[in-house]
């Protein structure tokens, strides 16, 4: 088992205080705590467990982070995922006591970035509804879009990642995507899906003929 590393979680004093306290009322000073992640949360981050372990039984594969009287226990891949989250204890405003909050961190992935130079009204309101609304809620499936172009009234996106070939692709588009930015921005007149869903990762998708794209010319 790897020895005590550089912090990963940041632990509040009335946090770590609380552990503290239900480690002694076990009547195991030994005890350490698992940190664990049982799914993704639709606006960032995950949902995360923590669960009391006898130290003696970390793996040998673990990173262990030192909380002063008692250790935190992470599988490599969550603590990648958990890195720089705080950790609050606030017994009258969390019903359970714990609160984590993860840091902003990119839905895109590396080398993925989307325009903030435009200059057309309608492409600044149609970008916010993406940020805002979209992309947080395609993020749960390993998805993201980007607004790639405006003319007149037609907006042109591209969809990535879990959207990219996705059998549930089409439903994502008019259901999803496009019901947002028009009830955000009624002046919209076409969504256009530029997308090359023959190159995701599960390529099913045939896009419906919308008009000549941008970007073939």
């Amino acid at each position: 088992m790897s020895e005590a590393i550089q912090e990963i979680l940041q632990i509040s004093p009335a946090a770590a205080g609380k552990i503290s306290e239900l480690i002694e009322s076990r009547g195991k000073p030994g005890l350490a705590v698992r940190v664990a992640i049982r799914g993704v949360l639709p606006g960032g981050g995950y949902q995360t467990e923590f669960k009391f372990q006898e130290r003696s039984e970390a793996a040998e594969s673990d990173l262990v982070q030192s909380a002063g009287s008692f250790d935190l226990l992470f599988e490599p891949d969550v603590a990648e995922k958990v890195q720089g989250a705080k950790v609050d204890f606030d017994e009258e405003r969390y019903s359970a006591g714990f609160n984590i909050e993860y840091p902003p961190r990119s839905i895109l992935p590396p080398g993925v970035e989307a325009r903030r130079d435009w200059d057309d009204p309608l492409a600044q309101q149609v970008q916010q509804v993406i940020d805002d609304y979209i992309n947080p809620g395609v993020a749960g499936h390993g998805g993201w879009v980007l607004l790639k172009d405006v003319r007149g009234q037609d907006i042109y996106v591209e969809m990535g990642g879990g959207c990219q070939g996705c059998g549930m692709a089409a439903v994502t588009l008019r259901a999803g995507i496009e019901k947002a930015i028009k009830e955000a921005v009624p002046a919209v007149q076409q969504i256009i899906d530029m997308t090359d869903h023959d190159e995701g990762e599960t390529p099913y998708y045939a896009p419906q003929a919308a008009g000549e794209s941008p970007f073939d010319q």
